[in-house]
């Protein structure tokens, strides 16, 4: 079923694009503030609502990385976030942004029951998303009754839409690969002497294990920097083969990895019948 179209407000407090932010459905009470871990204290002294009960996501890294590459990620809730964000400062090393979940006024607070409940579900959620390790004990679910689940699942959909829209999609499912490895979901790419094997899903375009790149990269290559970073983590072999399954964002990004080139992925990755990707996608 197609998702009705809505819009995310984000304000930038400092005026830094990389700063700590609020970002909100205007139409919806619940809203996110973005905080690296560097300007916790700054966040805390300039935002009341983080006094307010609220739920909170730890990642260890500030945005959404490779697959694979080991994404991790912390859950909690507390009637004082503020104070709990100090103390997983103190206590916990590897966090690098929390993003807090509060409501947009003191008035329409969430109770101790509503955030102990999101916090269960929102655990379990990850686990069946399978994208990030939630590092810590099962959280006990309260109860609620059940017109106020049903409010809390619609609070739970824009926490979600937040998150993903932030860079952390921590409760969107993994596609499937398995179930996609049949030749009627593959795509191939063989330029420059490369022979690599590629799906394309939501999450990406994923080269498949085996993939081969082409043997030297071009003089206008422009991904050398991620090529390196592929080679150093072992996703490529010194060979210039792929000894994993890697999801780029982008057809482009990875046709450009495979040929070592400059590539247009919608046009190089063909299917069996030697359709583009372009020719058999239908972007929105």
């Amino acid at each position: 079923m197609r998702k009705r179209p809505f819009t995310i407000q984000t304000f930038f407090p400092s005026g830094d694009t990389r700063g700590y932010s609020i970002s909100q459905i205007p139409t919806r009470t619940i809203q996110a503030i973005f905080i690296p871990r560097i300007e916790l204290e700054q966040a805390i002294t300039n935002r009341t609502e983080l006094s307010y009960n609220g739920l909170y996501f730890l990642f260890e890294e500030e945005r959404f990385f490779a697959e694979d590459m080991g994404n991790v990620a912390y859950i909690g809730e507390s009637e004082n976030v503020a104070t709990r964000l100090r103390n997983h400062h103190k206590e916990k090393n590897e966090w690098k942004v929390a993003v807090v979940f509060t409501t947009t006024g003191e008035e329409n607070q969430l109770t101790k029951a509503d955030i102990k409940y999101l916090e269960s579900y929102c655990y379990q959620k990850a686990l069946e998303a399978g994208r990030y390790d939630v590092n810590q004990n099962k959280p006990t679910r309260s109860f609620v009754h059940e017109a106020r689940e049903a409010d809390l699942m619609d609070m739970f959909n824009s926490i979600s839409d937040l998150l993903t829209f932030m860079g952390f999609p921590i409760f969107v499912p993994n596609v499937n690969k398995d179930e996609m490895r049949t030749i009627d979901h593959l795509y191939y790419m063989t330029n420059r002497g490369s022979n690599g094997t590629a799906i394309y899903s939501q999450d990406g375009m994923t080269v498949l294990k085996g993939s081969q790149t082409a043997p030297n990269p071009t003089k206008s290559f422009p991904n050398t920097k991620l090529y390196n970073e592929l080679k150093a983590s072992g996703v490529i072999d010194e060979g210039g083969t792929f000894t994993k399954d890697y999801t780029f964002t982008s057809p482009s990004s990875a046709a450009s990895i495979i040929c070592l080139a400059s590539a247009n992925g919608w046009a190089m990755w063909k299917n069996k019948g030697g359709k583009t990707l372009d020719e058999c996608v239908v972007r929105e």
